[in-house]
C-alpha cells in the first residue's frame, strides 16, 4: 500500500530555502515601506531632530570642555556651545549674503556675459547652430516661461507659506540640539530601557561607538571643507576673481557633500575664472580642485578621519544618490554621515560583546555603569586581547 505525500514532500530543498528567504525579505521590504511612509509624515520634524544630532555631534566636544571649565549648571555650557555653533553658522550665512549683495551689479554683469559666451559658443562652437535656431530656442524658453507663470506664481506663494514650517523646524533644531548637548546622557539611557534588558548592554556599546564615529566624521569633514574653502579662496584671490571670499565659503559648504558638492561648486568658481581672465586663470582653478580632490583623498581624509571611519567611494556615491533623490539637497548632506554611523554601529553589533567593552574602555568612553560592571565580573581580559589601534571601531580621537 502506497503511503500517501504532502506536496511540500515534492519540493526540493533549495526551493524551499529560496522561499524561506524570499518571504522573510519581503516582509523586511513592507516593514521598511511602512517606516519610510511614517517618516515622510513628519519629513520636517524627522529631518530637523536629525540636523540636531549631527549638529550636536559637532559642538559636543565644546560643550564638554565648558562643562569642565565653567561652574554652574549643564544648561550653561550646553547654552554656550550652542550659541557658538548658531554663530558660526551665522557668520557664515551674513558674509555670503554680504559677499553678494556688494557684487550684485559685477555679478549680474558676468551673468549676461556668461548668456552672450554661450550663446556665441552655441553659434561658433562645434554645434555649429545657426541664428535663427538660437533665436527659436530663447523663443521657446520664453513662451514657456509665461506659459507656466501661473504655475511659478503659485509655487512662489506656496514657498511663501513654507516659510513658517521652516522657522518651526529651525526652532526645533535649536530646541533638540540644546537639550541633546545638555542632558544626551540620560536621553539615551531612557532609550536603552526602551529595549529588552537583554539586549541592552550590546546596544550601550553599539551605540556610542557609532556615536563616537559620527561626531568624528562630522568634526573631520568641518576640518577638511574649511581646507578646501580656504585654499580656493587663495587661488583665487592670488588671481584676482571677483567675489573670491563668496565662492571660497561656496565651496566650504558644497565639500559636505560627498563626490558632488566640490565639483558643482568648483565649476562655478571656473566658470567666474574663465568669464574673468580667460581660459589661463580657469585651468589653474581646474588643477588646484583637482589637487584638492586628490589631497582629500589620499591624504586629509586618511589622516584626519583615519582609515576606520572612511566609506567604500561606492557606498558613497550610492548613499549621496540616493539622499538626493528622497530629499534633495538636505538628503546628500545627511548621507554618508549617516552611512559611516550605521557601518560603525552593525560592526560593533557583530564584535563579541567582551571585545567591544574592552574597545571601549581603552577609548575611555563613558559607557553604562550597570552593563561593564556586568561585563566585568565574567570578562577575562587575556582572553580576549585588544585590537591595534587601526582595527578599532571607532577609529577617531575624542574631540
Amino acid at each position: 500500500m502506497t503511503e500517501k505525500r504532502s506536496a511540500l514532500d515534492s519540493v526540493t530543498m533549495p526551493v524551499q530555502v529560496a522561499a524561506a528567504w524570499t518571504w522573510r525579505l519581503l516582509v523586511i521590504l513592507a516593514g521598511l515601506y511602512v517606516l519610510g511612509q511614517m517618516f515622510l509624515t513628519v519629513e520636517l520634524v524627522a529631518f530637523s531632530f536629525i540636523l540636531a544630532l549631527f549638529f550636536t555631534a559637532v559642538l559636543h566636544p565644546i560643550e564638554r570642555r565648558l562643562d569642565r571649565a565653567l561652574p554652574g549648571p549643564r544648561s550653561l555650557s550646553a547654552a554656550l556651545a550652542l550659541l557658538f555653533g548658531v554663530a558660526a553658522l551665522g557668520g557664515i550665512g551674513t558674509f555670503v549674503v554680504w559677499q553678494i549683495s556688494t557684487h550684485s551689479t559685477e555679478l549680474a554683469n558676468q551673468l549676461t556675459a556668461l548668456v552672450t559666451h554661450f550663446r556665441n559658443w552655441l553659434h561658433n562652437g562645434p554645434l555649429h547652430l545657426k541664428s535663427s535656431d538660437i533665436d527659436k530656442l530663447s523663443t521657446q524658453f520664453t513662451d514657456a516661461v509665461k506659459n507656466h507663470q501661473g504655475a511659478l506664481i503659485n509655487g512662489a506663494i506656496q514657498t511663501a507659506q513654507t516659510v513658517a514650517e521652516y522657522v518651526g523646524a529651525f526652532l526645533l533644531i535649536l530646541l533638540s540640539t540644546f537639550f541633546l548637548l545638555r542632558d544626551g546622557e540620560l536621553i539615551w539611557r531612557w532609550t536603552l530601557r526602551l529595549l529588552p534588558t537583554g539586549a541592552q548592554a550590546r546596544m550601550d556599546l553599539a551605540g556610542r561607538v557609532g556615536w563616537r564615529t559620527l561626531g568624528g566624521y562630522m568634526r573631520g569633514q568641518v576640518l577638511i571643507a574649511l581646507f578646501h574653502g580656504i585654499s580656493v579662496m587663495i587661488v583665487l584671490f592670488v588671481l584676482r576673481v571677483p567675489l573670491a571670499a563668496a565662492l571660497g565659503v561656496l565651496i566650504f559648504l558644497g565639500s559636505f557633500i560627498p563626490l558632488v558638492g566640490l565639483t558643482v561648486t568648483g565649476a562655478l568658481c571656473v566658470a567666474v575664472a574663465l568669464l574673468e581672465h580667460g581660459f589661463t586663470a580657469a585651468i589653474v582653478v581646474t588643477v588646484a580642485i583637482v589637487v584638492l580632490i586628490q589631497l582629500e583623498a589620499h591624504l586629509l581624509q586618511p589622516f584626519i578621519m583615519s582609515r576606520s571611519v572612511e566609506v567604500h567611494p561606492l557606498a558613497i556615491a550610492l548613499s549621496v544618490i540616493t539622499g538626493t533623490t528622497i530629499a534633495g539637497i538636505p538628503g546628500a548632506l545627511l548621507a554618508v554621515p549617516l552611512v559611516a554611523f550605521l557601518n560603525a554601529t552593525i560592526a560593533a553589533l557583530r564584535r563579541p560583546l567582551e571585545v567591544a567593552a574592552t574597545e571601549q574602555v581603552l577609548r575611555k568612553m563613558p559607557a553604562n555603569a550597570e552593563a561593564v560592571s556586568a561585563l566585568a565580573q565574567d570578562f577575562d581580559p587575556t582572553e580576549h586581547a585588544a585590537p591595534p589601534p587601526k582595527s578599532r571601531a571607532a577609529g577617531v580621537s575624542e574631540g
